[in-house]
């Protein structure tokens, strides 16, 4: 059991790294629900639509945060080995690989944003749900976000940054004053305040795009006041990426680009699964899906922190101790997410009453919530799991262990168990969710036999 617990020193460093993430991510998740509840006045149709809009930009988010962690891979190791010449040739393709899949989405969304939205919108109108007013809701609203993804993209290529150099204050301040510009905005926006017009699901856009630009400007000032603290990245722009670098980061880039894509994909599939039983039950999942993130806070800043010590490790070829801290975390992760589990249980009997829409929806999606509850520390376990094999690049087990799981288990279970059985949605979303033990028992048996544990630096 003594492998399983760490001492001081190093509950301390996981403490100083992974605070920040979970504030930031916690509070970003709950303004995500506090958005759900003010478009949620507006209409249950509204929601619905800008639900279907925030998977598609979800897909988007995955492919940026798939495209900058290639480069984290190296980054953690090289600020580790304290290669600053390298940790710079990482920033630098952060920007390349940003700036790609900001224009691969941009023309994909400005030509085929009625198609993605119509694509979950199928024949079985549901009682409260008007299928016109989810598709025009869910197009504005994705057409206007596309003008805040350039700056969420630079915003994210600095804060990954930080964060590998340990640094993960400031981009949870910055995150604080989006959220507080977010709240604010939407609140003037959506019921038309202070003279301002009631823009509805199109004020939230706008106020999301407002927010992301203020978010942008505070990190890069902050850097560039700070620039001596930040001495990694001074000088960063003085050169153009090597064509060296460029072959050495791509191949793990492009791996876990796809597997970011992909799972999201998949995870958005299921979705329309679900939605085969009628289309109201993506109302009932968009409020379990918020109220779950939120949640879910703790697993995936856990991840974050798990590939910042464990990287940094590495690439200072401290091999012993990066297995003894991977030990250390994934134990931590199961005893932090019951106590969460337990908290989301009795926030299903209060979170749904909040929403604007029927008695069955909220019904529906209280119980859902409780279900997702009970699987929360074996996704926790699974994100850390992740993230361990991630930090020693074995990048194609994370592949397996991840998107191809979710595209060849959990996505053919759950078209078969919605479209041919006459299960209820909640045995139905049980099985799908609960079929994850089977990555949790393969995620350990992989750490512990300790093949991850190599510097590619």
């Amino acid at each position: 059991m003594r492998k399983f617990i760490g001492d001081k020193k190093f509950y301390r460093l996981l403490f100083a790294i992974v605070m920040p993430i979970v504030l930031q991510q916690f509070i970003t998740q709950f303004v995500s629900l506090l958005d759900n509840l003010m478009v949620g006045q507006v209409g249950s149709s509204e929601m619905t639509g800008v639900s279907l809009a925030n998977q598609i930009l979800f897909v988007f988010n995955l492919g940026i945060f798939g495209s900058l962690s290639g480069a984290s891979i190296f980054a953690t190791q090289y600020f580790g080995a304290k290669d600053k010449k390298g940790y710079q040739e990482t920033f630098r393709f952060k920007w390349l690989m940003g700036l790609v899949i900001f224009a691969i989405t941009t023309i994909i969304v400005i030509i085929f944003n009625k198609q993605l939205i119509n694509f979950f919108i199928n024949s079985q109108e549901g009682e409260f749900s008007n299928p016109g007013i989810v598709l025009e809701s869910g197009r504005t609203y994705l057409l206007i976000m596309l003008v805040g993804n350039l700056p969420f993209i630079i915003k994210e290529i600095y804060a990954t940054s930080l964060r590998e150099m340990k640094e993960t204050l400031i981009p949870m301040l910055s995150g604080i004053l989006a959220i507080i510009v977010n709240l604010f905005l939407n609140y003037l926006l959506i019921f038309g305040k202070w003279g301002l017009p009631q823009l509805g699901t199109s004020g939230a856009a706008i106020a999301t795009v407002v927010s992301r630009f203020v978010e942008m400007i505070f990190v890069i000032i902050y850097i560039k006041i700070k620039n001596k603290q930040f001495d990694y990245l001074n000088g960063v722009y003085k050169k153009i990426l090597s064509f060296q670098s460029f072959k050495k980061f791509l191949p793990k880039t492009l791996l876990l680009l796809s597997n970011e894509v992909l799972w999201a994909l998949s995870l958005t599939l299921i979705l329309s699964c679900y939605a085969l039983r009628g289309l109201d039950y993506v109302a009932s999942f968009n409020i379990c899906n918020t109220v779950t993130n939120v949640f879910l806070t703790v697993g995936t800043s856990l991840g974050n922190a798990t590939a910042i010590i464990l990287g940094n490790k590495l690439g200072a070829q401290d091999i012993n101790d990066a297995k003894a801290s991977s030990y250390r975390i994934l134990a931590f992760s199961i005893i932090v997410t019951i106590a969460f589990s337990l908290i989301m249980i009795g926030s299903s009997f209060i979170l749904p009453n909040i929403y604007e829409t029927s008695e069955n929806i909220k019904e529906v999606a209280r119980n859902l919530i409780i279900i997702g509850a009970i699987f929360l520390p074996v996704h926790a376990f699974n994100t850390c799991c992740y993230f361990v094999l991630r930090a020693g690049g074995r990048i194609v087990l994370t592949i397996l262990f991840d998107s191809v799981f979710v595209l060849i288990v959990r996505l053919p279970l759950a078209f078969l168990l919605s479209k041919y059985t006459v299960l209820s949605i909640y045995i139905v979303y049980a099985i799908v969710d609960g079929i994850d033990f089977i990555k949790t028992f393969v995620g350990y048996i992989l750490i512990d036999k300790g093949i991850w544990l190599k510097a590619i630096i």
